[in-house]
């Protein structure tokens, strides 16, 4: 048993005056215990029947001391419908007030449910902007990373296309002729990582280009000197020593060859890295082979 129910039935009205069926009398009981708001309604009705009450008892006492005349009882026959509808006039009353308490009560839960649909639908468009704001941020990194990557790229040709007969110690390892290529191809070495063995970096020379690049990336970021190329073949002899290189901008190492410089096979590409007093440390191993040109 609900209040709406309890309010709708007026089963307060029924209880006070005895009508109500036994169960229901069990049902209200239990209810109105917890109900606040029923305990005083009840409180309400029981002081306006017993006002009425009192009201009848007076009557019934005046009647008693004054001589009851063939006028007075006709006056209070006359009397008796007019307490009647006063009564059901205050039973109107208290019923009105009771239905308004409820709308008052309806109205005030409603505006709160609004608030709070209006404060989740903020919360929600809230969230919304800041995923727009983390997607565009996002877009923007990416972008940005890609600029600076094709920059790199367009940098380490630039840099391998004017490169030239300054360093001697290169152009007495390196075979051909003197005159730089300025269009020749660039190949990406990746270092051997520790306890793993990549399949090495595949380079075949285009039949076209006397020469060709590659781009050494330098992951130990130690602060060296100066660091050294070695080239060992697959039998372990060296065939490439030369120091003297140092890394652009982006920590990466270039080495132009001659492209018949090495024969078909495989190689280890060893960089090591110079500290003080005059120390050579092992920077990193890039596996490659040599196919044949197309």
């Amino acid at each position: 048993m609900n209040h709406e129910y309890i309010t709708e039935s007026n089963l307060i009205d029924q209880y006070l005056l005895g009508t109500l069926a036994a169960d229901q009398v069990e049902e209200f009981e239990a209810h109105f215990v917890d109900c606040p708001e029923c305990v005083d309604q009840l409180s309400i009705s029981r002081s306006f029947i017993h006002d009425l009450k009192g009201l009848a008892v007076q009557e019934t006492l005046l009647s008693d001391r004054r001589p009851a005349t063939q006028t007075q009882r006709q006056h209070d026959e006359q009397l008796v419908p007019r307490r009647f509808w006063w009564a059901i006039a205050w039973a109107c009353v208290v019923v009105a007030v009771g239905f308004a308490s409820f709308a008052v009560r309806r109205l005030n839960r409603s505006e709160a449910e609004l608030r709070q649909a209006k404060e989740d639908a903020a919360a929600i468009s809230q969230k919304y902007q800041q995923g727009l704001e983390a997607a565009s941020e996002s877009e923007k990194r990416h972008n940005e990373t890609n600029q600076e990557l094709a920059q790199r790229l367009d940098e380490l040709e630039q840099k391998l296309k004017t490169e030239g007969a300054a360093n001697r110690r290169e152009q007495s390892s390196v075979r051909g002729s003197e005159a730089p290529e300025v269009n020749f191809p660039i190949y990406a070495l990746v270092s051997l990582a520790r306890g793993q063995a990549p399949a090495p970096v595949e380079i075949a020379p285009p039949a076209s280009s006397a020469r060709f690049a590659l781009s050494i990336p330098v992951e130990d970021r130690k602060d060296f000197s100066a660091y050294r190329v070695i080239i060992l073949d697959h039998r372990g002899v060296t065939v490439f020593n030369q120091g003297g290189f140092k890394p652009d901008a982006y920590h990466t190492l270039s080495l132009s060859l001659n492209s018949n410089f090495l024969i078909t096979g495989t190689y280890d590409l060893r960089v090591e890295g110079l500290t003080p007093p005059n120390k050579w440390n092992t920077v990193g191993s890039y596996p490659f082979r040599i196919a044949r040109r197309r």
